[in-house]
């Protein structure tokens, strides 16, 4: 599993939440309550490797501009 990376905003560790439906479902979020990521920006999903790649992907996506 990729290492998550820090939130593009804010810097903090973000976190990784799951749940059961239809299946098991995974999210990575922002840890900090005052971040202005939006929560629709969250990558969602059923495959956690690909939540991750999609969390990263938009952070190096933030970084870089």
């Amino acid at each position: 599993m990729e290492e998550l990376k820090p939130c593009p905003l804010c810097g903090r560790k973000p976190i990784i939440e799951h749940w059961s439906s239809g299946g098991t479902m995974y999210m990575v979020k922002c840890n900090n309550p005052d971040c202005p990521v939006p929560v629709t920006s969250y990558p969602t999903g059923h495959n956690l490797d690909e939540v991750i790649a999609e969390w990263n992907r938009r952070t190096d996506n933030e970084q870089t501009n």
